[in-house]
């Protein structure tokens, strides 16, 4: 064998090193503390007392298929401002949402619309149904619930992931837990039936100052076919900033939801 050879023979191994994939741990007769996941996942999101960010956002719903980019300003615990641009800069509009009052700007149509922060108005301004602690959390990459602090009916592994299983009266949610960080890497909301109707996924972690948090998050209405996509290019937290705001021109019309 001439040095030629050795040396396409070495460049093919360290080719095949490179796209050799990590192995995941073996979870096969693995426990788990559920209270001790429960301490970590609350720590992380407590870290976060602010965030901004900016990237882009998809929604697929069986009416309409459209991206833009958007800018996050959030503030804990009570503040959200989101603003969404289309193609070529057109401002689309912007929505800041506290835990009492929404102020949704339409550019597009130059309208200001007001309203309570409800699980419906909620679900007007960004398609899906949420309150506004579950905003919060979908932000900063997942959380339990509070009806879900005591401790799982069931803890299970499926696809090299622990699942904690939580049932209640109106069905049951699933947490998927990374393994390694043992941080929540998808949500499924079930109803008395079984079937899925709610899914959030949050994947790609990176440490942020000293938190772990999604660059991608997605959140999925089964049953109505309804899809968010958010994609982070840029994210920071904890640095403070000035109050959140909206400007508004002054001849917008105003409209109020109740």
């Amino acid at each position: 064998m001439n040095r030629v050879q050795v040396a396409l023979l070495f460049l093919v191994a360290v080719l095949l090193a490179g796209c050799a994939s990590v192995p995941r741990p073996d979870l096969a007769g693995k426990s788990l503390n559920p209270e001790a996941v429960r301490r970590i996942v609350r720590g992380n999101y407590e870290k976060v007392r602010s965030m901004t960010g900016s990237g882009t956002i998809s929604v697929e719903t069986p009416e309409i298929a459209q991206s833009g980019s958007f800018e996050l300003f959030l503030r804990k615990p009570d503040s959200v401002l989101v603003k969404i641009e289309g193609p070529f800069g057109i401002s689309v509009g912007s929505v800041l949402i506290t835990r009492e009052e929404f102020i949704f700007y339409n550019s597009l149509q130059n309208q200001l619309i007001t309203g309570p922060v409800t699980s419906a108005n909620l679900n007007r301004i960004f398609r899906v149904r949420l309150t506004f602690d579950e905003l919060l959390t979908l932000f900063t990459g997942g959380s339990f619930l509070a009806s879900d602090e005591a401790s799982p009916d069931t803890v299970a592994t499926e696809e090299n992931q622990y699942v904690l299983m939580y049932r209640n009266t109106d069905g049951t949610r699933r947490y998927w837990l990374d393994p390694t960080s043992l941080l929540i890497t998808r949500i499924q909301h079930l109803d008395q039936k079984g079937r899925l109707f709610f899914e959030e996924r949050y994947e790609k972690f990176r440490t942020v100052g000293d938190a772990s948090l999604p660059r991608f998050i997605r959140v999925t209405q089964h049953i109505s076919r309804r899809m968010i996509g958010v994609t982070f290019s840029s994210l920071d937290i904890n640095t403070g900033g000035s109050p959140l705001v909206v400007d508004i021109p002054k001849n917008a019309e105003r409209i109020r939801w109740q």
